[in-house]
């Protein structure tokens, strides 16, 4: 029987020492790793087309009989995933937040790493800079948002039960946030960089993959999902670990669904398709000033940026300094 995702066990390998996050999957012979990675790769995309539509479908069926089956359960299932019923919210962020157990299994037990090393070089999840980064994205992003609206008044229209959608939002939003980063930024941005050897080839491939993924979307939209898949990617790399573009991501959710939710309604922004260059223009800039700024709040809390050398153990590390 294998071990418990989070055990330690005898077949896990260590990664290379003294490399960057982009790399920590990479073994010798190349192409041993690199095969692992494919395999990977097919692993996480088969079980992403399996398990979110999967658990999304329970639970809606569990919230639809729970009301007392109202509308056919088909009608009922498509209006709660276009986000006009709680229920498609929570089915929705609770499915993409399995993404994150999905990446940790794949690096578990195809490429033989503990999942700490999915979280960060340290390795594990360095929770005090990843709260530094959300306050640091709260700052920047709404910041940006309130900038570029100036001379434009706000749409007060709340939608009913407002109350209960903000609190949904903010509890269920960071785990959809969490469960994207975990499988665009972590998984599939450190087997492209087993696969290509290269950090630059894992940034703009998860980046790719990430922008895509979203569906139908009109150029400015891409560019705008494409430029933040960029930005978030060259950070992970920048500063060892997914807390950064885990918190920014979070951060820009839980704010752009609750402006959703107090402006009219959450089922505009969940179907949108269409964006302008001055949104994206706006979005970008917003994205850079806070990808600068958490870079510089890691380099000032001295966060690892490679993996530690031999004999220096698993603690944070800056350039292979303890601290």
């Amino acid at each position: 029987m294998r071990n418990p995702l989070w055990a330690p066990g005898d077949d896990l390998e260590e990664p290379p020492e003294g490399v960057d996050y982009a790399a920590t999957l990479r073994i010798e012979p190349v192409t041993t790793g690199a095969m692992r990675a494919i395999g990977g790769v097919l692993a996480v995309l088969a079980g992403y087309a399996i398990l979110v539509p999967g658990i999304a479908y329970l639970i809606t069926g569990a919230t639809w009989l729970a009301r007392g089956r109202p509308d056919t359960f088909e009608a009922f299932r498509t209006a709660a995933l276009e986000y006009e019923y709680i229920d498609g919210t929570v089915a929705t962020h609770v499915a993409i937040a399995s993404l994150i157990v999905l990446a940790m299994a794949v690096v578990r037990y195809i490429h033989h790493r503990h999942p700490r090393w999915l979280c960060s070089v340290q390795p594990g999840f360095r929770w005090r800079y990843a709260l530094a980064c959300a306050l640091v994205s709260v700052v920047g992003l709404n910041t940006v948002y309130w900038v570029s609206r100036i001379g434009e008044p706000f749409t007060w229209n709340p939608s009913p039960q407002v109350g209960w959608w903000l609190l949904v939002i903010v509890l269920t939003a960071p785990l959809q946030a969490a469960g994207e980063e975990f499988l665009f930024r972590g998984y599939l941005l450190q087997a492209t960089g087993a696969i290509g050897q290269r950090a630059v080839y894992a940034v703009i491939g998860s980046a790719l993959v990430f922008a895509l993924m979203h569906g139908t979307q009109n150029l400015p939209l891409f560019v705008d999902r494409l430029g933040f898949g960029l930005l978030a990617g060259v950070l992970v790399v920048a500063t060892g670990g997914l807390e950064a573009s885990i918190a920014a991501h979070a951060v820009n959710n839980v704010f752009a669904f609750s402006y959703a939710v107090l402006s009219g309604g959450l089922a505009q922004a969940r179907t949108m398709q269409v964006s302008t260059w001055a949104t994206t223009a706006w979005d970008l800039l917003g994205y850079a000033l806070v990808a600068v700024a958490a870079w510089l709040v890691g380099r000032r809390m001295r966060v690892a940026t490679v993996t530690p050398s031999a004999g220096e153990g698993t603690r944070p590390f800056l350039r292979g300094r303890p601290v």
